[in-house]
């Protein structure tokens, strides 16, 4: 009896339809029956380990089977692949033989047909298996007589099953081979793994289980076996207990993997494809398909042959615009390139870039007026509106043309970063390009200043995930190369990505607890770190005070999350003192990213303290720093979320229903800033009257802070606004015990006379726009003077302006149904905000209403 063995093998996990189907035209070749079969799947997705799979199964039913492993070393022996089948397929008598029969005056085709003659002849006797791995890295002549050999074999039985990355079609046209009459085609492909499998191919590969962190380093390049395979023995040559140090290893050793698999792919690829590889590691996160053909040299069938094959390999995201999958592996095609080669691409790359304009001037001009021309951008749009835009273009054209005149190492990564300011507006993406490419193909002593600087303004576009993945990397590299002192404030950096986006921190943290306070970016971030978690707020505010003392040593993003630390622990004049510091050098430093981010901040301040009108003034600020369209997608939802609040501060509830619609239009990443939007929906939900849809808001809000461990009420008052749509839904114990545990919190941070005044401002923001809260007692409108009250004063009208008009229309005769059509609302809305009315006027029904508002207008 065969004993099962103890675990599936870790390189057939996830593979179990592919293998059936292969076990299906098997059976289906014992019964005479030929096929063709085609296993396809991106870099190091285990094909040949499915195909070894299949031909053992082939050999356990007494089938022939003939075997051909191709590889790039053999793709320049003719009839490499040939050899090798008939090589397995045959006794070695038997090939003495065919060699003895041959004449010393033969023609090496003559050879080759008697081998192929042979073949046919072995497939009329009993059914033949010709498999054949990386099909695309056989030699053109195997592959025409390969063809030539299936499509002859009609007298016999031959199943043929290849492996390749790239489509069949584009293999055999680059080689010339074309069939004689079209073949049935059966193309199985590997698909990803799931969560669960990848897990499993790395705990079978160690022998025991691992935490799902794991993953999260194996996904930088990807859960493909090969990655898995590697991640996993790297772990096992550890032989410790997993920590944070020893992330950055796995992740080199799954980008190793992963890249080795890809050379060997990239060998056999057609000339057009790897042309194209190189056009997109070269420019292609900055120009569009029509530029990126022209780059390449391709006619646009080529070039979409090109993409197609590149995508199936893996190797370019599944993007409208071409775009490599993994970003790094950029430096990886172009290192593999001569130098010359290079230079052309890059000049090549350049003069696309640049042609619409011309240069002005010498380029050492130029290069020393960019603020000059960048900081129109930041000016009043009024002022900006006469030629701002096209004096960027001038200079992103003038630098990009400088890259390729030769200078040093250092200044090229100093023109990179002014390349990235200027193209922060216009051209965020390829900004980010340029500060990856400084940080990843600058990295050295000299350089290192500019490294730092580029992670910096990198954090500060908003894209966390991205930026904690690149830092992740220049820290392994650095790591013998720069001194640890100098890599403290990278290690700052990278730990406040890891707080914007959730994950296993993929570089040293700094301690949480320590007495020694290290370096001041170290000291920033962990006074950030300390306030969301509303843990310490001495220690919070010594970090951070020690921290903004010596600014020129401290990136922008970490001296802005000092100063927002302050703000939490209600030191708010330091806080906004440091934040407008922040912003001005930020300016002055060609940053507007994290100009903006400062300003930003500030907004979100004024919020709290109520200031409707002054957060606004500081959002439009923001974005004449960085217009709206500039900002990342994870980092737009805290834009939206201020001007949403700043709105109903100012009693502008229409306009914020509008800014929350506009910004359902743009896509929104997962990341902590998501909440600050939900919140800020769930305050219009209230107003509206839906306190069920409020509800799920706050509640979802209220997860995504706790996943992150974020705490501390002085950052969203979620509690409270979620107790309110508990009320309205008449579970008043559970709104009761938000409010205690709230509370509570705020005492244990040290805040509690600010946290009561935000709350407070809070609940009288909701009261003054139509909800009942019953812990307020008298509102009164946000951002106005207290009035002295008048006797001879009319009587405050305490409708909202959207629960006017439903009561209007109610006067008029109109029903609920009636009503919501005319509105364009929901007819539930309409019922709650009829409900608010008849609670509001102390009426009971429909009827009683409109005598109460006709009476009001007789009166009037």
């Amino acid at each position: 009896m065969t004993t099962t063995p103890a675990f599936v093998p870790a390189q057939l996990v996830g593979r179990q339809a592919v293998l059936d189907a292969l076990d299906g035209l098997v059976r289906r070749l014992e019964d005479g029956v030929s096929d063709i079969a085609v296993v396809s799947g991106p870099v190091g997705s285990g094909r040949s380990a499915v195909l070894e799979r299949a031909v053992d199964r082939a050999r356990a039913s007494g089938l022939a089977v003939g075997v051909a492993r191709c590889s790039p070393r053999e793709s320049q022996i003719p009839y490499g692949a040939i050899t090798q089948l008939l090589g397995t397929l045959c006794r070695p008598s038997r090939i003495g033989a065919l060699a003895s029969g041959i004449g010393p005056t033969s023609r090496p085709t003559d050879t080759v047909a008697r081998m192929c003659d042979t073949l046919l002849a072995l497939s009329a006797g009993r059914p033949v298996l010709l498999a054949v791995d990386d099909l695309h890295l056989a030699d053109p002549h195997s592959l025409r007589r390969l063809v030539d050999v299936i499509h002859r074999a009609r007298q016999g039985a031959i199943l043929g099953v290849v492996t390749s990355p790239v489509p069949v079609r584009q293999v055999l046209d680059a080689a010339g081979a074309h069939p004689e009459a079209p073949c049935p085609v059966h193309t199985l492909r590997l698909d990803a793994f799931t969560t669960a499998e990848a897990r499993s191919v790395v705990e079978a590969r160690v022998g025991r289980p691992v935490p799902r962190s794991v993953l999260t380093a194996a996904g930088v390049a990807g859960w493909s076996p090969a990655v898995l395979h590697a991640v996993a023995d790297r772990i096992s040559a550890l032989g410790r207990p997993l920590d944070t140090d020893a992330v950055p290893q796995l992740i080199a050793a799954a980008r190793t993997a992963w890249s080795t698999r890809a050379f060997t792919t990239l060998h056999g690829l057609p000339k057009n494809v790897v042309a194209l590889l190189r056009a997109t590691a070269a420019g292609g996160h900055q120009l569009e398909p029509a530029r990126l053909a022209a780059l390449a040299g391709l006619d646009a069938t080529a070039f979409a042959d090109a993409v197609d094959a590149l995508r199936a390999c893996g190797l370019l995201a599944d993007t409208d615009i071409p775009r490599l999958r993994h970003p790094w592996f950029a430096d990886d095609v172009l290192a593999g390139m001569t130098g010359p080669e290079r230079d052309r691409l890059h000049r090549r790359a350049a003069s696309l870039h640049g042609q619409e304009g011309s240069r002005l001037g010498t380029v050492a001009e130029l290069l020393g007026d960019v603020t000059s021309l960048v900081r129109p951008w930041t000016a009043s749009e009024a002022v900006a509106s006469s030629r701002p835009r096209h004096a960027a273009d001038l200079t992103t054209a003038t630098l990009r043309h400088s890259l390729c005149e030769p200078v040093t190492e250092t200044e090229r990564a100093r023109r990179l970063i002014r390349l990235a300011a200027a193209e922060a507006v216009t051209a965020p993406q390829a900004a980010d390009g340029r500060l990856r490419q400084v940080m990843l193909r600058h990295l050295s002593r000299e350089t290192w200043p500019d490294v730092l600087n580029a992670a910096d303004l990198l954090l500060s576009r908003g894209d966390a995930e991205t930026a904690r993945w690149v830092i992740a990397d220049v820290h392994q590299r650095a790591l013998t190369k720069i001194p640890d002192d100098d890599l403290r404030p990278l290690r700052a950096l990278g730990r406040l990505a890891h707080k914007e986006k959730g994950g296993l921190p993929l570089v040293a943290p700094p301690p949480i607890h320590s007495d020694r306070l290290g370096h001041p970016a170290q000291s920033a971030v962990l006074a950030w770190t300390l306030a969301t978690r509303g843990d310490d707020r001495a220690r919070v505010l010594e970090l951070a005070r020690a921290a903004l003392e010596e600014p020129a040593s401290v990136p922008f993003m970490c001296r802005i999350a000092a100063a927002r630390a302050l703000l939490c622990a209600d030191d708010v004049p330091t806080g906004l003192d440091r934040l407008d510091a922040v912003a001005a050098d930020a300016r002055r430093g060609d940053a507007l990213a994290a100009a903006a981010q400062a300003l930003l901040s500030r907004a979100e301040e004024q919020v709290r303290l109520g200031r409707g009108e002054d957060a606004l003034r500081e959002l439009a600020a923001a974005t004449r720093a960085l217009p709206p369209a500039s900002w990342h997608s994870l980092l737009a939802p805290r834009l939206a979320a201020a001007e949403i609040l700043a709105l109903i501060r100012c009693g502008r509830v229409d306009e914020a229903r509008a800014v929350s619609e506009r910004a359902r239009s743009r896509p929104e990443g997962h990341s902590v800033t998501t909440a600050f939007l939900l919140y800020a929906r769930a305050e219009i939900a209230l107003i509206d009257g839906d306190a069920a849809r409020a509800l799920l808001l706050l509640e979802e809000c209220g997860r995504m802070l706790r996943a992150k461990r974020w705490r501390n009420p002085m950052l969203i008052p979620w509690r409270s606004a979620a107790a309110v749509a508990h009320h309205h839904l008449g579970a008043s114990a559970t709104a009761e015990d938000l409010l205690v545990k709230e509370r509570d919190v705020a005492e244990r941070w040290g805040t509690p006379s600010a946290f009561t005044a935000l709350r407070t401002r809070t609940h009288e923001t909701l009261a003054c726009n139509g909800v009942e809260v019953p812990w307020t007692s008298s509102p009164s409108a946000p951002d106005l003077p207290a009035e002295v009250p008048d006797g001879t004063a009319p009587e405050r009208d305490p409708l909202t302006p959207s629960e006017r008009d439903v009561a209007g229309l109610v006067v008029a005769g109109l029903a609920n149904r009636e009503i919501a059509r005319q509105l364009g609302l929901a007819t539930r809305t309409v019922e709650l905000r009829l409900t608010n009315t008849y609670r509001k006027l102390g009426v009971k029904g429909r009827a009683a209403l409109v005598a109460h508002l006709r009476a009001r207008q007789e009166d009037a």
